[in-house]
């Protein structure tokens, strides 16, 4: 059995920077934003966790060849740790069903907007659709078919405002010249929006992006291969965070004055 991918993250400081980015421009998220690039980045580490385990990423959708009946969302439930709620699911019967539709209501945060109701079952994350893309129907792809590299690779984006249903097995088909904004890959970060990609980061393309350089991006295999044009980002803590690493200083300080000399 393989064994699953993990991530720690200890910050020890004001801010915390994307790694891996290399932009002249840096743009500073508050907790919100901070929050909507760790959803990211747990989806991106249980769509890696799913691969590791099964060989190829998740499909588009749950159910027969040309038949969706579920989202990707519902499959990775497992790697996000929410096994019990997977196994309520009936994978034989779309997401409107009365078998599956009561749990719509169980949509796990993670696939939720900051700035959402805890209520809504809608979810803002969602994968780009094509052929050539990380979704292109079912099965899922293998990682030896991402010929631009994991880094060059967009699997899933925020769409903000989306009105799609979390189990329902919907995303956004690429198009010819895809464009950030409303109506596709969207944030409610000004001038920016986050994409987890396949190599596990979540980076921020500019909403000024050239509609050729982001279709290269959303395709794994076009030989695009540069995502130079990535925005960093710094994370600024809520203040109850700075509070309490005020307080570990403090502490750390009153326990060094009391060492004998």
């Amino acid at each position: 059995m393989k064994r699953y991918i993990t991530r720690v993250a200890a910050v020890l400081g004001l801010g915390l920077t994307g790694a891996g980015i290399t932009a002249a421009t840096t743009i500073t998220l508050d907790a919100n934003g901070g929050r909507d690039v760790a959803n990211l980045q747990q989806i991106i580490l249980a769509l890696e966790n799913y691969e590791s385990v099964n060989a190829r990423f998740p499909a588009a959708y749950i159910g027969p060849l040309g038949t969706p009946l579920l989202s990707w969302r519902v499959a990775i439930l497992p790697y996000l740790g929410y096994s019990a709620l997977f196994n309520q699911f009936d994978l034989t019967k779309p997401w409107n069903d009365p078998a599956n539709l009561p749990l719509l209501s169980q949509m796990p945060a993670v696939f939720r907007s900051p700035l959402d109701s805890p209520s809504s079952t809608r979810t803002n994350y969602i994968g780009a659709t094509d052929p050539n893309s990380m979704f292109p129907g079912a099965p899922g792809v293998t990682l030896i078919s991402v010929s631009d590299g994991t880094s060059n690779t967009i699997f899933v984006g925020e769409s903000s405002g989306s009105n799609i249903p979390w189990t329902k097995p919907e995303d956004l088909a690429v198009g010819s010249c895809p464009t950030l904004g409303d109506g596709g890959f969207s944030s409610f970060v000004s001038g920016a929006v986050p994409f987890a990609f396949v190599d596990g980061n979540v980076r921020f393309l500019p909403n000024t992006i050239d509609c050729n350089a982001l279709r290269g991006l959303l395709l794994r295999n076009d030989g695009v291969i540069n995502a130079s044009m990535a925005i960093g980002y710094t994370v600024v803590p809520e203040p109850s965070t700075i509070r309490v690493l005020g307080v570990l200083l403090a502490g750390a300080l009153l326990l060094r004055r009391r060492e004998p000399r």
